[in-house]
């Protein structure tokens, strides 16, 4: 059994966070060398999907070893301390942005960071800040995560056991977002600009659990499939490394399926 944190994770999460900051930084060179200019995704997307992927890696072995309440229990704690956070930091980025608007006579910095808001109508703009329908710009992210991270518990006893099924629900939740337009409402009739309805999708496709199709003991002179598709994909060899600790140092599992827990 694996006790360790796996700090690949940390590091490649940690690095698209880097690139999301650079990407928002104006006429940055190093924006150049970022994900969204030889990809088909952002770093943001590569960020919410391995977030799931750490998610489960880690409240998935405390379901199968304390039960899933244990698990949701401390799923929704994580969620709550990632909230405080996030009202700290708005409060800290408005007192730097007030400041700063009055020490700079070319930019209105507060209309640029979209905090007039709170200046015409404090009183509501506080309690939209608390249920997170004001946002100022860049203040995005960490809201969507809060919410995907506090509606993992209603489908981590899917991800662990039936995987399919998690994964096509969430399709289905997906499909359903863009057909509809379902999206969580924000202040001023807006609309999140991260919408968790479709972000989910790569939050649960992330945490995504080989299944028992993977498991099979692979036929005579045969490749195993998880091989052959880890060849094609640049993310999945990306992530071979990482989900080879699962199953003590394979790609993929040993022979009966067996899988080594991981402490994520």
């Amino acid at each position: 059994m694996i006790t360790r944190r796996d700090h690949r994770i940390d590091f490649y999460r940690g690095l698209a966070l880097i690139f999301i900051f650079w990407d928002h930084i104006p006429q940055n060179p190093l924006a150049n060398f970022t994900l969204r200019n030889f990809g088909f995704s952002d770093a943001a997307e590569i960020f919410v999907f391995l977030a799931g992927y750490a998610a489960v890696l880690a409240y998935g072995r405390i379901a199968e070893r304390s039960g899933y309440l244990i698990a949701g229990v401390r799923i929704l704690r994580r969620a709550w301390v990632l909230y405080v956070v996030h009202i700290f930091l708005l409060v800290l980025l408005m007192g730097i942005i007030f400041v700063a608007n009055s020490h700079v006579e070319t930019r209105d910095m507060i209309q640029e960071m979209n905090l007039n808001y709170f200046l015409l109508d404090p009183q509501q703009a506080l309690v939209d800040e608390l249920l997170l329908r004001f946002k100022p710009n860049l203040m995005d992210p960490l809201p969507l995560y809060i919410v995907l991270l506090a509606g993992l518990p209603l489908v981590l006893p899917l991800l662990v056991k039936h995987t399919g099924h998690a994964v096509g629900l969430s399709l289905a939740v997906y499909g359903l977002t863009q057909w509809f337009g379902w999206n969580i409402p924000a202040h001023g009739n807006g609309l999140w600009y991260f919408n968790p309805y479709a972000w989910q999708a790569l939050f649960v496709l992330g945490a995504r659990r080989p299944g028992p199709e993977v498991a099979r003991q692979p036929r005579a002179g045969s490749r195993p499939a998880c091989h052959r598709f880890a060849d094609r994909t640049p993310a999945h060899r990306a992530l071979q490394g990482i989900r080879a600790d699962q199953y003590g140092g394979r790609v993929c599992p040993p022979r009966g399926g067996r899988r080594i827990q991981h402490r994520g």
